[in-house]
């Protein structure tokens, strides 16, 4: 009915949905009912015999089916295939029939009477028309998963769907019994699935996009049947049935798993609509978006981000951003920085591997497809970085426009018509391609971060400005913030919940069918405050409305509606001089923002110029100091060879005068003739004398020819010593120049600067550096984001004719859900682009994509951001990441990994079946996070005491945990690398009654993973902060185990009068602050109490399922911001696994 009130604009219908939508929300969704525990189906089967060409149908089908059958491991194809293998096998379930219709009893008809509801024509209210869903049967569940686990195993703490059953197939008739023509039939996958495992016919459940057209098709045939004189017959009792047993029979399902067609819903739907209703989902949410994918990819038509993602297209080079320094510097240089940022709290700029992870985003994916990945640990300032993103994308889109002299030639005449009712219709534009490629979707598998973004992208406590200074449509942001407002305001109630302050309308959550229509009716419908009103108002409309008298509810005058008060839309004259206006104070700022970017970057470059000049300086000069060296060596050598040389000389004319002076003493000639002894003394002397000359004489060569070496040596080694010191001299000029180049930028920067002795720095130092941009630049930076957006403001006031006539059309389509001809479709994208251009930011869950987007075509959306990757199943991703050219994708492995509900022996049959690798592409080892990070060239690897662990681009500076929670956990999840940045904190007044982190060492007993002991020490530790007068403490009590925390809850809501003491709300506190890790992904709080239970010696599985990986005490200890208390058994936990760094890391007290 909502979305049907969506087509009228009578101030009637929007009261009516005002008032339905605040009844849906305030009701009770606990309301039960009894269940038909009988049907005029037997469910004994095995009687019935069809037409036998009918019966044999899938056994035919299979046999000529192409199973896929891989060569190689982990081909694209198969991954896929795996997929939908796992996805066939998870079904949408139900506990009672009016779950299916929105909790509404009166929904539901019972098939258990003589006539069937369209028989006894049943009467529509006016303006209606009856249809009725039926649902052909349905598995329980509980059997099923006995069956599963009998067959595959049992998991630890896999959630089972014990109380659900999941329907078989589900046909739409009219108020007359007949089939609807289009879409009438939809089939369960894991009605087909579930006897194929059990069978263990594994090879075969990737097929399921092949199957279910052709069991359409038979169905059809069934439902569709004829008379004698070939007239349709409405749906009886008898083609119920045929129908049933027909699917029971071909799909092999056994009757103990199965309960018989027992009711239909009522679907009370306009008569003005242009659309059928909609059958439920009974299958996954990811099948048809997987059957697109193996489509594109087997036709060679899927893109680059999608082919990344699936291992199709790897990484070229892995850059590993904790070791390589110069992959840092570059990342973080003042060219890669956005010439925009969002205004920050307190105005704290990015951290170092913050900003790389910004800047990186945009230099590897603003020209082209792809994706990239950002490992986000808890309390490092995921959602920070984000911002800055979207800030860039909003600023991209404003650059666009400015190009524009005129913004109404933005939008391109396609020369169609699209009419609305009766008599309105509306052209149909196209989208310049430059406004094209800034979309951005933020989606994600939890719904609380889904609507975290969604809520605090436009509080207006998330951003550094004044309401006085920043402001985009704040009037229509204030209602879709607070939805509740307009009604309770009209019908002058009070709410107690605060109104939440938005600064301007950047982000929408839109996704499931509640948050659409919430946003039709708020954005668009609403009379007072909806954007049709201001666009009509802007294109010069008169929008006044009646104002009536509160009491006779007579018209008593008119008044302008409140966006119109609030806004204050120019007239169409006001306009283009206003778009003049906005456009050159964009323009400017921008050019100046470049300018000083540009001068960082030369700094940049004079700091490389120091380290290239730095390293061959050092290599000079240690030549240089050689050769000073060998130059002195020399020196002192030459100076020894002159004295040797002069000595030589000096002993040679020494014995030449000897030999003289000898020869002056000869004998006469008597005595050589008669050889007298007297010659033969002077003769012995004479020839001593002349051998020592001679020796001389050769000494006093070898001296010359030793100084002559040494003199040639010398003159060699001054020339290469001055040659050398003229280098030394050059390049120490050069680095004196570099240094005063940017020596007045080091006194403004400091330690901003990333120069070569940046990295030098301690690890904290380096982290904790928010690097080159001054604070004055950064302000310039958050001023161009808000003029961006007063470019869009100024562009939409530009064109506001042209707004409403394609807004108007998206929104027809956007109610409907589909495009409901060719015309819509094949603008589909440029209809997007409209939505964007006034909304930057849609958020959605993975499950809402398919439902939402619908036939967008591949790349349609510029960015998709992924938050909490890390908890969603790798084909969670897969719709959003075809739909979008850019995909960033961040979270953590290592906290909550995605929730599988098939057994671990059963997925690891399908993957070992299609050769896919089950740790690498099947959750819950692996995640849309796990994908990503490895198909993301920017890495960090983690060592850790079992297999290293890559990662995408880290952040690593933490800023909510104190000790020891922090050490805790950088230990055991990030291998140290964390730099603790939480600040000093004032004690918790929790901490002050209950004192200091430690484990509370409990001795009990326990049957079961509960443990009575423990349960009671938690009463206790509540009791104590009551006594101390401490009301709705900021606390959440975290167990790894289901039962413990459905016992815990039990233990407490029996403790009245201790919750009235605590003013707590015995079942809203117990839901949101008890629980297994799962419920507390995302949340903080001052104190956490870590109930571990399992205590029995026995319970050895249980307790290395919880401590064996670091997952689950990562994410416990790190929800805490102050102090942590673990209540357990000491004994049985401290060995175990991650519980050891626990335990050494806190005190035990012993009860």
């Amino acid at each position: 009915m909502l979305d049907e009130l969506g087509y009228r604009t009578s101030d009637f219908a929007q009261d009516l949905s005002r008032e339905i939508e605040f009844a849906i929300n305030k009701m009770d969704m606990a309301a039960t009912a009894n269940e038909a525990t009988f049907s005029f189906f037997e469910k004994e089967t095995t009687s019935f015999h069809a037409d036998t060409k009918k019966s044999g149908l899938l056994d035919k089908l299979l046999h000529f089916l192409p199973i896929l059958k891989p060569e190689k491991s982990n081909e694209p194809a198969a991954i896929l295939a795996t997929w939908t293998a796992e996805e066939a096998l998870s079904p949408q379930t139900y506990r009672k029939p009016e779950d299916l219709a929105a909790g509404d009893k009166n929904a539901v008809a019972s098939l258990i009477k003589t006539r069937l509801p369209w028989e006894e024509r049943e009467k529509a209210p006016p303006r209606k028309k009856l249809y009725y869903q039926i649902i052909l049967g349905s598995i329980r569940m509980k059997d099923a998963t006995e069956q599963l686990i009998k067959l595959f195993g049992e998991d630890e703490e896999t959630r089972q769907k014990i109380q659900e059953k999941a329907a078989i197939a589900a046909i739409l008739i009219d108020d007359r019994g007949f089939l609807v023509e289009e879409n009438g039939i939809a089939v369960s996958s894991f009605a087909w699935a579930l006897p194929q495992a059990l069978k263990r016919k594994l090879d075969i459940l990737g097929a399921w996009p092949d199957i279910e057209p052709k069991v359409i098709e038979y169905l059809t045939s069934i439902l569709s049947n004829q008379d004698n004189e070939g007239k349709s017959r409405p749906v009886d009792n008898a083609i119920l049935k045929e129908a049933y047993q027909w699917l029971v029979l071909q799909f092999g399902l056994s009757s103990d798993l199965i309960e018989a067609p027992s009711f239909a819903l009522r679907i009370e739907h306009l008569l003005s609509s242009e659309k059928l209703p909609q059958l439920s989902l009974l299958n996954s949410f990811f099948l048809g978006d997987l059957a697109l994918a193996a489509s594109l990819l087997q036709q060679g038509k899927a893109k680059s981000g999608l082919r990344q993602y699936l291992g199709d297209e790897k990484p070229k080079h892995i850059f590993n951003l904790l070791t390589d320094h110069n992959a840092v510097e570059k990342a973080v240089s003042p060219a890669m920085m956005p010439i925009a940022r969002w205004p920050s709290v307190g105005g704290h700029a990015l951290v170092l591997l913050q900003q790389a992870a910004v800047n990186l985003t945009r230099d590897q994916l603003t020209n082209k497809d792809g994706l990239i990945a950002v490992n986000g640990p808890p309390g490092t300032g995921k959602t920070t970085l984000l911002r800055d993103i979207i800030a860039a994308a909003v600023v991209d889109r404003a650059t666009a426009m400015t190009g524009f002299d005129d913004p109404e030639k933005a939008f391109i005449p396609t020369g169609k018509k699209i009419t609305l009712g009766e008599k309105a219709f509306f052209h149909l534009y196209g989208i310049d391609p430059a406004l094209k490629g800034h979309e951005i979707i933020v989606a994600s598998s939890n719904n609380k971060a889904v609507e975290n973004i969604s809520q605090e992208l436009p509080a207006l406590d998330s951003i550094g400005r004044t309401a006085e200074e920043i402001g985009y449509f704040r009037s229509i942001s204030d209602q879709l913030l607070n939805p509740y407002l307009a009604f309770e305001k009209n019908n002058k109630n009070t709410n107690s919940t605060k109104p939440i302050k938005s600064w301007g309308l950047i982000a929408a959550a839109l996704g499931n069918a509640k948050n659409r229509h919430q946003f039709l009716q708020s954005f668009w419908w609403d009379k007072e405050y909806g954007f049709r009103t201001y666009l009509k108002a802007a294109r010069g409309d008169n929008v006044a409305l009646p104002t009536k008298d509160p009491v006779t509810k007579q018209v008593i005058g008119e008044h302008q509606p409140a966006i119109v008060e609030a806004e204050n839309p120019p007239s169409p004259r006001e306009t283009k001089t206003r778009w003049q206006k906005t456009r050159i104070k964009f323009q400017s700022l921008k050019n100046e923002i470049e300018i000083e970017l540009k001068t960082l970057e030369k700094i940049r470059h004079a700091c490389l110029d120091i380290a290239k000049i730095r390293q061959p300086l050092a290599e000079r000069e240690a030549v240089f100091y050689h050769l000073q060296r060998l130059a002195l060596q020399a020196k002192e050598h030459h100076e020894y060879c002159y004295k040797q040389l002069t000595k030589a000389k000096h002993r040679s004319e020494g014995s030449v005068e000897n030999i003289a002076r000898h020869q002056t003493e000869q004998p006469w000639i008597f005595h050589h003739l008669f050889k007298t002894k007297r010659w033969a003394i002077w003769l012995q002397e004479h020839s001593k004398l002349e051998l020592i000359a001679s020796r001389s004489e050769i000494e006093q060569k070898i001296a010359e020819q030793s100084y002559a070496e040494a003199d040639q040596a010398l003159e060699k080694l001054q020339s290469e010593y001055e040659a050398e010191k003229k280098q030394v001299e050059t390049l120490r000029h050069k680095l004196s120049e570099a240094y005063d180049k940017i020596a007045p930028y080091r006194a403004s920067l400091g330690d901003r600067i990333v120069d070569d002795q940046f990295f030098v720095k301690s690890h904290e130092e380096i982290n904790l550096t928010s690097p080159w941009l001054p604070d004055s630049l950064h302000r310039k930076r958050e001023a161009l984001f808000i003029a961006a957006l007063e470019v869009h403001h100024a562009f939409i006031d530009a064109s506001a004719q042209k707004f409403l006539h394609n807004l108007s059309v998206f929104m027809k389509v956007f109610s409907s859900g589909t495009a409901s001809n060719e015309d819509e479709k094949s603008h589909l994208g440029d209809l997007w682009s409209t939505l964007f251009m006034v909304v930057p930011v849609i958020s959605t869950t993975f499950a809402s994509t398919e439902r939402m987007l619908g036939n967008l075509p591949q790349n349609s959306i510029g960015w998709l951001l992924i938050d909490e990757a890390g908890q969603a199943v790798p084909q969670a991703a897969v719709g959003a990441m075809m739909r979008a050219k850019r995909s960033v994708i961040v979270g953590d492995p290592l906290q909550i990994p995605p929730v599988v509900s098939l057994p671990e022996q059963l997925t690891a049959k399908i993957c070992q079946f299609f050769k896919v690798n089950k740790s690498i592409w099947s959750a819950p080892e692996a995640s849309t996070q796990t994908l990503a990070d490895q198909a993301s060239c920017f890495q960090a690897e983690f060592k850790s005491d079992q297999d290293g662990r890559r990662v995408g681009i880290p952040l690593l500076v933490h800023r909510r945990c104190q000790e020891p929670m922090f050490g805790i956990s950088n230990r055991i999840a990030y291998d140290n690398q964390m730099v603790h940045a939480a600040g000093n904190r004032p004690a918790s007044d929790i901490a002050k009654v209950i004192g200091h982190s430690r484990w509370l060492d409990i001795k009990g007993e326990a049957e079961t993973k509960w443990c009575d002991a423990e349960g009671q020490v938690v009463v206790d530790f509540l009791g104590k902060l009551a006594a101390a007068g401490i009301t709705d403490p900021d606390l959440f009590i975290i167990t790894p185990f289901h039962i413990v925390a459905n016992e815990l809850k039990k233990r407490i809501s029996q403790e009245a009068a201790l919750l009235e003491r605590l003013h707590i709300k015995s079942s809203d506190w117990l839901k949101g602050h008890i629980g297994t890790v799962h419920t507390f992904q995302g949340k903080e709080a001052d104190c956490v109490i870590l109930l571990l239970g399992a205590p029995a010696n026995s319970q050895n599985g249980a307790r290395r399922w919880a401590a064996g990986t670091p997952n689950i005490f990562n994410v416990a200890v790190s929800r805490a911001k102050k102090n942590l208390y673990v209540v357990g058994s000491y004994e049985a936990w401290s060995k175990v696994g991650y519980a050891q760094d626990m335990a050494d890391s806190l005190p035990c007290h012993r009860s």
